[in-house]
């Protein structure tokens, strides 16, 4: 089960200025093109274009209608399905409990910020963010393989790196979720909440310091650096390998770890466990513009 994204005549305000509405129409494709990578699907109502068509042609004296329809049609928007219900079952699909369409847990999307077109607020998308804590809510309530965790993550988490090296014997992936301790599927609503947090963090340069300071208040368990174990360690063995667009990077510092401490849903009480999310903080590409290297989800290394 995965995401579904669809577009309906209420998606969008087409009586918005020029400027406005091309805004509106490029977010969403950048939204496409970012999201569209395997584990969120774009879907239309059948009754999106001919709404679309119409609105828009009603206004030509204010509008250029080519451009606006070449931003529908000819672009990322383009790649969303036409699928065989109207609006109002569309909606009816969303507001169900369980909001299934074809393998795909629904959602909505609108424009605008202020407008919440579900019963369930979290079933309305305005943007990656709120697209990417849905997926992560699917995570949580379909239980898949650790194998099929592991590729959402990636698709998903689009802003995080995840450690890819096929020709690195020892370290080839991050995914190590099989091997975490009380068994992975306890633990998935703290790991994704973790990685959704992280997703959309904005890393502070230079300053890993306050970065670890930031993101240890702002999550349920303890985040740190290597602590005591530090001094006991070969050289470099948190250091790993990455290979990113077919370049590699030798020795990326992941020594930062979340503490994946309770279960969900534990609440701080019962079973201490000693799982950990390994990472660092990559600069090599763009050091204005450091994103975060997740080098480990299972066990304690």
């Amino acid at each position: 089960m995965k995401v579904g994204v669809c577009f309906t005549p209420n998606s969008f305000n087409f009586n918005l200025s020029q400027m406005d509405l091309v805004s509106s129409l490029k977010a969403v494709s950048n939204l496409i093109e970012k999201m569209d990578k395997g584990f969120v699907t774009f879907l239309k109502s059948n009754d999106f274009d001919e709404h679309a068509a119409t609105e828009v042609y009603k206004q030509v004296d204010s509008l250029d209608a080519g451009a606006i329809m070449s931003l529908l049609y000819d672009q990322q928007m383009n790649k969303a399905s036409t699928i065989p219900r109207n609006e109002p079952e569309v909606n009816t699909i969303v507001n169900a409990a369980s909001p299934v369409y074809n393998s795909l847990w629904l959602s909505l999307y609108s424009y605008d910020i202020q407008k919440t077109l579900t019963t369930a607020a979290n079933r309305t998308i305005h943007s990656e963010k709120s697209l990417v804590h849905y997926c992560s809510e699917v995570l949580v309530n379909i239980t898949r393989s650790h194998n099929e965790y592991a590729e959402a993550f990636i698709q998903i988490y689009q802003n995080l790196l995840f450690l890819d090296n096929p020709q690195n014997s020892s370290n080839k992936t991050f995914d190590s979720i099989r091997k975490i301790e009380g068994g992975y599927t306890c633990f998935i609503k703290g790991i994704t909440e973790c990685l959704s947090y992280m997703n959309s963090y904005e890393i502070i340069p230079h300053d890993s310091h306050r970065n670890i300071a930031n993101l240890n208040a702002s999550l349920t368990f303890a985040l740190t650096p290597e602590g005591t174990g530090k001094n006991k360690r070969q050289l470099k063995a948190l250091k790993r390998d990455f290979l990113i667009n077919g370049i590699e990077y030798k020795n990326v510092n992941c020594e930062y770890h979340y503490k994946l401490e309770r279960i969900d849903g534990a609440n701080g009480n019962g079973t201490y466990f000693y799982n950990r999310i390994y990472f660092g903080f990559f600069n090599r590409i763009d050091e204005e513009a450091p994103q975060i290297a997740i080098a480990h989800i299972g066990e304690h290394l």
